[in-house]
């Protein structure tokens, strides 16, 4: 029989016989914990051998097949007799494990003899998990998290930091972040390092600095009145840098540290304009003192390259040894970016994104399509790996585990050099997980973003729709989505244009209405969803998909109730038993709202530390106090009415406070 096997491997060839695997005696293995081995038969379990300068696992009368000179690739052979697993480093031999596993896992008792060479298309293969935007993950998540990263095959792991971490030279930097400690980092270090996870640094260190710089100890390094990025010609800024780096740094065995150094919206427009260069000049400057403090603490620097991009002509002048990442988290047929990285001979990796942020639920068919093409391109132009970003905008009020399945595909495409072939991918995913039919339930959600207008670049309307405003929110009083509005279509009907809103750098999508069919479509596949997810084994995981099921409900059902209360206010004719009526239905939605916010703090305090939750938490208080405000105004026109006056149809006096609904830029 051919094996279904995911990733698919580089080469395999059959043979005729059979082994029988209850005749098979004797295993014996090199290097790997306990955990490389789950689901292995008994007697195939082996004994783990000292000698650690042989990477092999042999079972019965097997003698060792040749290892392959590639890192990280394996040679599976399996004979009438025996099975041989032999690589040339620990990493290796845990991926040939883990196809032997796949193939037990498929087989009756026997199975086919055959031969399987197989390697990574890309040799790093990465994620980069954005702690800084509010969810803080405890330990115990991220030991759990590195343990289906290995599974799923990746070797790098960065941690994203602007702020929380427990700096104890500058314990304002993290004060109020719930922060990772030392020893978070120290015992996530040495669990990395088993299952053959490169931990590396991750550290923020020119924009992105908001947080640090509305500090009173440090606004005297902002390059402006944005307090956005350090001032470049500030000494302070290398010196706070340095400090930072002497706490931090050492606790990484990796030679690698990540300073980001991505979108400085204002260098030099402020404190450094005096100096009479230019931004992109002052950025080099800049980029060499860091690299300089790197050094010292015998690091190298990688950095995200949307600057250079903009300015190839900086190269001559930048460091020799720096890795850059090309970004871009757009469902795009085509980046061309990786073609210009390898025309300068640079070290670089490919970065796309899991789309699981500013929203409910990943933007699930965006985030595909990204990783597909992005990396087809990078292996094209000799990238050197991948950095799978993960992004916790505004809040990190999305759910984890619902962006896992992209973690799988991604590693998956990595180890390919593209998209892998889609047959066996969601057993494949479910089974990393353990978690039968997950995959099912993803894609159930991932119909909700097919529907015009939910989709928008770098954020989902759906999100905004939850918390939007009652009565003058734009879900309801938005225009309505034009037709040829589509989704993952980063292009606009014609006389649609781009809109810049307030604090953002970057031009988005309009925020249009969400018709009432649309609605109803979205009620109806979040319902199915839940369903399946009600199949799963109680688990973190069931609990925030059966959340996010809940919350797309909660969303549709405002807004029905909003359009309800427009056309009956809007149509004439209210009299007070209209008006009580609806103010009851406002006061049912406003406790589903309390009871949604409810089970996102207990979900929230399973994977993360309390950290900076009032952030998400605010986004409630708004649209509970709105709700709020919209039955005491009803309550208010039926007590004019009763007296004999008018109610105000045209909804005059009612006060929004200035509120819209939550920031997704």
């Amino acid at each position: 029989m051919a094996y279904q096997l995911f990733p698919p491997v580089k080469k395999i060839t059959y043979g005729k016989a059979f082994c029988e695997l209850g005749r098979l005696r004797g295993a014996v293995c090199t290097e790997l914990d306990a955990q490389a081995f789950s689901g292995l038969p008994e007697n195939l379990l082996p004994v783990i051998a000292s000698d650690a300068g042989v990477h092999c696992y042999r079972v019965g009368q097997a003698g060792s097949c040749p290892a392959p000179g590639t890192a990280q690739g394996y040679t599976l052979q399996i004979a009438e007799d025996g099975i041989c697993v032999t690589a040339i480093d620990s990493a290796g031999l845990r991926y040939g494990i883990d196809t032997l596993r796949q193939i037990l896992n498929q087989a009756d008792g026997r199975v086919n003899c055959l031969e399987i060479q197989d390697y990574p298309a890309l040799r790093s293969r990465g994620l980069m998990l954005d702690i800084s935007r509010g969810k803080v993950y405890t330990r115990e998540y991220l030991l759990q998290l590195v343990q289906i990263l290995s599974k799923f095959r990746y070797n790098v792991l960065q941690l994203y930091i602007e702020h929380p971490f427990d700096f104890k030279k500058h314990p304002e930097i993290c004060e109020g972040s719930g922060p990772v400690t030392a020893g978070d980092i120290r015992a996530l270090q040495s669990r990395c390092r088993e299952l053959n996870i490169e931990l590396q640094a991750n550290l923020q260190c020119l924009g992105h600095f908001h947080r640090i710089l509305t500090r009173k100890e440090h606004m005297d390094l902002s390059e402006s009145d944005m307090f956005w990025s350090l001032c470049t010609t500030s000494e302070g800024a290398v010196q706070l840098t340095d400090e930072m780096f002497s706490e931090y740094l050492p606790l990484f065995d990796s030679q690698w540290v990540n300073i980001c150094f991505d979108e400085p919206y204002d260098i030099g427009t402020g404190k450094s304009a005096h100096s009479g260069k230019d931004g992109p000049q002052l950025y080099v400057e800049y980029l060499k003192k860091i690299h300089a403090l790197a050094a010292k603490y015998g690091k190298r620097i990688m950095i995200f390259g949307d600057v250079i991009l903009r300015h190839p002509e900086l190269l001559p002048a930048m460091p020799k040894d720096i890795r850059y990442l090309d970004w871009c988290y757009d469902p795009k047929s085509h980046y061309g970016t990786p073609a210009i990285f390898n025309k300068f001979g640079l070290d670089y990796w490919v970065c796309p994104g899991s789309g699981n942020w500013n929203t409910l639920f990943p933007r699930l068919d965006g985030s595909l399509t990204n990783i597909n093409n992005l990396l087809r391109e990078g292996v094209a132009a000799d990238a050197g790996g991948m950095l799978f970003t993960d992004w916790n905008d505004h809040g990190g009020y999305t759910q984890p585990a619902a962006g896992y399945y992209a973690y799988g595909h991604a590693a998956a495409a990595a180890w390919a050099g593209g998209a892998p072939p889609s047959k066996g991918e969601d057993a494949y995913i479910d089974s990393v997980l353990a978690l039968p039919g997950y995959s099912k339930i993803i894609k159930t959600f991932a119909k909700i973003y097919q529907l015009p207008p939910i989709w928008s670049k770098n954020r989902s309307q759906c999100v905004m729709a939850l918390f939007d405003e009652p009565v003058f929110g734009k879900a309801v009083r938005g225009p309505r989505p034009p037709d040829g509005l589509k989704a993952y279509d980063l292009a606009l009907p014609e006389g649609v244009h781009t809109v810049l809103e307030r604090h953002s750098q970057h031009p988005l999508r309009p925020v249009f209405s969400i018709p009432e069919s649309t609605c109803a479509a979205i009620a109806e596949a979040a319902a199915q969803a839940k369903a399946l997810a009600l199949q799963l084994p109680e688990c973190p995981a069931r609990e925030q998909l059966c959340y996010q099921a809940d919350a797309f409900a909660l969303m549709t059902g405002k807004l029905a109730l909003s359009r309800k209360i427009i056309r009956r206010f809007e149509g004439g004719g209210l009299t007070v038993r209209d008006l009580v009526l609806l103010e009851d239905e406002v006061r049912v939605i406003t406790k589903r709202y309390v009871h949604l916010q409810m089970r996102f703090i207990n979900i929230w305090l399973q994977v993360a530390k309390v950290s900076e939750i009032d952030i998400s938490l605010t986004y409630f208080a708004h649209i509970i106090e709105r709700l709020d405000y919209l039955r005491d105004w009803i309550s208010r026109q039926r007590e004019v009415l009763t007296a004999g006056g008018k109610a105000a149809t045209d909804f005059s006096g009612y006060e929004t406070a200035g509120y819209s609904t939550l920031p997704t830029y």
